[in-house]
């Protein structure tokens, strides 16, 4: 290396230090606001979502929607329109509904009390996923119905970008999603339990609430909002039942062996 090539990089590694001291205060607010974060998320996760929405609704909707309806087609769109399946409430709220009678109609015929137990113990898991799925939809019912949200459609159509309280039309229900909080709502409560596969089921969860905005069906703030309802709502029913004894974690015998 000649002398001018390592004068340049001494330059560029002082450069380089120089930027990392300079954000140093930054970089003690992030640490600090996700120290915060990580002691009460439920509170900060709120936070983060309203002025996501916020945001959201007065800057991001409607640029974001138009640049997507000219960009997103073909098999990109098939592909996300496939995923979005995931997000309807019956492919979660069925299954986990008839697997938590089943559990409970064996555990009305068990003769032994120690068998009871336990099945009542473990019909509380597809129960929860099933309560989670169930509460927070109809909770965003209620929303879509009060708010009255236009959808992207009518803006491409008619121009139209703004509310209609109290009606159930399809254009004047964007607002939440609701495949958006189906999948947040399943997804965290299968988080929490099985919580050794969290990255993946927050994954899914992600990508149906993107498909929502990517398919052009609602606005980016009207994800966000149904991904929110249905962590949140979700995360409080687990504490709800945490607080009464009941414990929907499913810890098999690999999990204890790698915690010893």
């Amino acid at each position: 290396m000649s002398p001018l090539d390592r004068l340049a990089l001494l330059w560029e590694r002082a450069a380089v230090a120089r930027r990392w001291r300079e954000t140093e205060g930054a970089r003690r607010l992030v640490a600090g606001q996700w120290g915060r974060t990580l002691r009460r998320p439920l509170t900060w996760t709120s936070v983060y979502a309203v002025l996501l929405i916020v945001l959201g609704y007065g800057l991001l909707d409607r640029p974001l929607a138009f640049w997507l309806k000219a960009h997103i087609d073909g098999e990109f769109e098939g592909f996300w329109k496939t995923v979005t399946t995931l997000g309807l409430g019956g492919v979660w709220m069925i299954p986990s509904g008839l697997l938590a009678a089943a559990i409970m109609l064996a555990w009305l015929a068990a003769p032994l009390r120690e068998v009871r137990a336990r099945l009542a113990r473990t019909a509380w898991v597809p129960g929860f996923v099933f309560l989670s799925v169930a509460v927070s939809g109809l909770l965003n019912t209620l929303v879509k119905v009060l708010v009255g949200r236009t959808r992207p459609r009518a803006l491409f159509d008619d121009g139209i970008y703004g509310f209609v309280p109290f009606t159930h039309a399809y254009l004047t229900n964007s607002f939440p999603s609701g495949h958006s909080q189906t999948a947040f709502a399943a997804m965290t409560a299968l988080t929490l339990v099985f919580p050794r596969y969290d990255v993946a089921f927050m994954a899914v969860a992600v990508l149906v609430a993107a498909s929502r905005v990517l398919t052009t069906v609602h606005f980016l703030s009207d994800a966000v909002t149904g991904a929110w309802l249905g962590m949140v709502v979700t995360v409080i029913l687990h504490r709800l039942l945490a607080r009464r004894g009941i414990d929907v974690r499913l810890r098999f015998e690999r999990d204890r062996t790698l915690s010893e």
